[in-house]
């Protein structure tokens, strides 16, 4: 008994090897293990449940801190360089630290623009207003006819009240911003505006110092007229105005001309050319034929007519003709509802004709044509004529001897009879 018992080795059993603390294999051990699992359900109901709610409990708190630090901690694209020094209080912070800051609110600007100005108080110390150049001139008075030149205004010159405008807002818009918006102007800038209406600003001209009050009729007048120079001498620009209006007076008279030209050819008609011409009222004259050009007019390949400028427009020779062919019609009537541009032509023709010019019209090449086709026909005429001669003296030989053949047939018929 006092000797130490061997260990027995695990067995592989199946209800060994459930009951020991030896490995599991085969078959038998699936089903042992099966069996326990059912036993644990069946003598412990609850634990399932209670794990499936403790699951859902440490769900639920995962998914809350997940949304937690999401609030809390800022975005991967919006995170300080810092380490988030710069929030601390007392911490100083700089441009690029405001820029920062204001890319996580909703109404932040967009783009690489200037940012928006600030609201304006809708009031003014002017009367008047007109930009010149790089100068200001102001009315600071209902009552005053001329316009002076503005030197400084609450301590700010032109210059700096423009720099001070192109800081916010559109870029466009600056001139209206220090006409129309003045106080967010003086605000950009860091200078002092006034706080209520009627109350005094410094205005420095070349008539001297002046305090003049701040209130909205002021800049009721002065927005309503700035645009336009408000009356301003110094706006006005009588070489420009001559100019425009010299511009306008030719523009209405070449109106009118052109008007009153097609009025006229309306009620009157205009006399048709003497020559076939394209859409740009450019002649057409005779060249070479063209096999692969198209007829402008048909569409059909091979022309003999092109324009004499160089346009893009050919015509085929029965197109050509059947347009000369209107033309005289046309030409022909017109004559006869307007002898004296008859009259007119025939002149200049004879004119031409002493003075050895040609006449540069269709005219002769179409007589020539009518001559040639002309002579073509009576020479066909007289081919045909003299073959239906010669075709009626060869009817008349060959009828000749057709009556000779049969007169020698009835001789030697007559000579047989006497002999038998």
């Amino acid at each position: 008994r006092s000797q130490p018992q061997a260990r027995r080795p695990p067995s592989h059993s199946g209800s060994g090897g459930a009951r020991g603390r030896g490995r599991i294999f085969g078959p038998a051990g699936s089903l042992a293990l099966h069996r326990q699992a059912n036993m644990a359900a069946t003598r412990f109901p609850d634990r399932p449940r209670a794990a499936a709610a403790r699951s859902m409990l440490r769900c639920t708190q995962g998914l809350f801190l997940a949304l937690l630090l999401a609030q809390t901690q800022p975005a991967a694209g919006s995170v300080n360089i810092d380490g988030g020094r710069s929030q601390l209080p007392g911490m100083k912070q700089d441009m690029f630290d405001r820029a920062q800051r204001e890319k996580g609110k909703p109404g932040a600007r967009m783009g690489k623009g200037p940012p928006d100005c600030p609201k304006s108080d809708k009031m003014s110390p002017f009367f008047g207003l007109a930009f010149v150049g790089k100068e200001m001139f102001i009315k600071m008075n209902s009552s005053d006819e001329q316009c002076t030149r503005l030197l400084t205004i609450g301590g700010a010159n032109y210059t700096v009240l423009a720099n001070a405008s192109r800081t916010c807002g559109p870029a466009g818009e600056w001139k209206k911003r220090i006409a129309e918006e003045l106080s967010a102007v003086f605000f950009q800038a860091g200078l002092d505006w006034v706080k209520n209406e009627n109350d005094t600003i410094e205005i420095v001209t070349e008539d001297g110092t002046f305090e003049i009050p701040v209130d909205e009729a002021r800049y009721a007048g002065m927005s309503a007229c700035w645009a336009r120079g408000c009356g301003c001498e110094q706006a006005q620009n009588p070489a420009g105005k001559a100019i425009l209006l010299t511009c306008l007076a030719i523009a209405v008279g070449g109106l009118f001309f052109d008007s009153l030209k097609m009025t006229w050819k309306k009620f009157k008609g205009e006399k048709p050319p003497k020559h076939v011409q394209c859409k740009k009222v450019h002649r057409l004259e005779e060249v070479k034929l063209a096999s692969r050009h198209l007829c402008d007019v048909c569409g059909k390949s091979g022309t003999c007519y092109a324009c004499t400028s160089g346009c893009p427009y050919d015509m085929c020779k029965v197109c050509y003709k059947e347009a000369k062919k209107k033309l005289k019609t046309e030409l022909q009537e017109w004559y006869e509802k307007h002898p004296e541009d008859k009259a007119k032509d025939e002149e200049k023709k004879k004119e031409k004709k002493k003075k050895g010019e040609k006449d540069g019209s269709d005219d002769d090449a179409d007589t020539k044509e009518s001559k040639a086709d002309s002579e073509a026909e009576s020479t066909s005429k007289a081919e045909s004529e003299s073959g239906k001669a010669e075709s009626g003296k060869e009817e008349a030989e060959s009828g000749k001897e057709v009556e000779s053949k049969e007169e020698e047939d009835e001789e030697d018929e007559a000579d047989e009879v006497p002999s038998m």
